[in-house]
């Protein structure tokens, strides 16, 4: 219909609707997005009397009085929204850039990862987006989500006017880069081992509430087949090589971690290593459990209690590799970390 885009936003078509001036501003901002077909989500922007505008989601109002100047950034804004919420793929607060595979660039709002991705883009690099690395569930590839780069406050610019053509495909997860940002700061790498990594991922994943039981296996899949590194630095054309070089290696499809159980009924384990990485659905968290740990996690199911999962551990453990006082300390420190079921006390009277 006139008046409208219709754009892809991590998997949802989204419609935008607006006056025929704003469209035309948004049709440039968000040039570099997927066009979407059959929307299941309506964005409705209305001018008011004065000039200001308000913003609709689904007919509700989300936002009133919005400056004219701002507008097309709050439209923006409400798409980020839609796309930190989605529960078609595991969405991680991260820019990502891409040449052979693609570099998640993980960060919280303000930590430059906008003017790294930018600086990505200008030496070459394909562009997939600032704010949101999207990770498909189904096959744990980086879905574009090529919004426009918010650099300089609120100045939007799409990837394409940066450099023609930089609008990225589809790839498969290469590397991830933690980027710390300090102002004079010299350039810094600290190469980050896969458990931290995945810890790390989790902490800055949107939507792993909604979606982790399916997420952890390719979390974990990703951190365990991806170099990682923390590169504090003081300007981000410092780190351009190290993202480059990493963008660059010969990768190989994502393949998820192994699901082992399930150990309980609310919770989702998956292999890495001699370790164990437990999603816990009621708190959105995922735990990882050493080589010790994860033994005594595997005897929960034919344990009653407390006291009986240490039993169940040191009869099925090889002997003298595990002593009573270091089982009781896993036990405890699984029920302090809400692991166990209820049926289990960490009283042994």
């Amino acid at each position: 219909m006139a008046n409208e885009l219709i754009v892809d936003v991590a998997g949802t078509a989204v419609s935008v609707r607006a006056p025929e001036t704003l469209l035309r501003e948004l049709g440039e901002v968000l040039a570099d997005l997927e066009p979407g077909a059959d929307p299941s989500r309506c964005l409705v922007v209305e001018e008011g009397p004065d000039g200001d505008f308000r913003l609709l989601d689904a007919g509700t109002v989300v936002v009133a009085g919005v400056a004219a100047s701002v507008a097309a950034a709050t439209v923006v804004w409400r798409l980020n929204e839609i796309a930190a919420d989605t529960r078609r793929h595991l969405v991680i607060h991260a820019g990502c850039v891409a040449s052979a595979g693609a570099v998640l660039l993980p960060g919280r709002s303000g930590a430059g990862k906008s003017t790294l991705v930018s600086s990505c883009v200008t030496a070459g690099m394909s562009y997939l987006s600032d704010e949101f690395a999207v990770v498909d569930l189904d096959d744990g590839s980086i879905v574009p989500y090529a919004k426009p780069i918010a650099l300089d406050g609120e100045r939007l610019v799409t990837a394409s006017r940066l450099r023609a053509g930089s609008a990225g495909a589809r790839s498969a997860p290469g590397g991830i880069v933690f980027p710390c940002f300090t102002p004079g700061a010299p350039t810094t790498l600290t190469v980050l081992e896969r458990s931290w990594t995945l810890v790390a991922l989790a902490a800055h994943a949107t939507n792993l509430s909604a979606v982790g039981d399916r997420a952890l296996p390719w979390l974990a899949g990703i951190a365990a087949s991806c170099p990682a590194w923390q590169v504090t630095y003081g300007a981000s054309i410092d780190v351009v090589p190290t993202v480059r070089e990493a963008a660059g290696r010969r990768v190989a499809p994502v393949r998820p971690a192994e699901v082992i159980g399930p150990v309980t009924p609310t919770t989702t384990t998956v292999v890495m290593g001699d370790d164990l990485a437990v999603f816990d659905g009621p708190t959105g968290r995922i735990h990882v459990l050493n080589a010790g740990a994860a033994f005594v996690w595997t005897c929960v199911p034919d344990a009653a209690d407390a006291s009986g999962l240490t039993e169940v551990a040191l009869a099925r453990a090889p002997a003298g590799s595990l002593d009573r006082r270091s089982v009781d300390a896993t036990v405890d420190h699984l029920a302090g970390a809400g692991l166990l079921p209820d049926r289990m006390s960490v009283s042994r009277e």
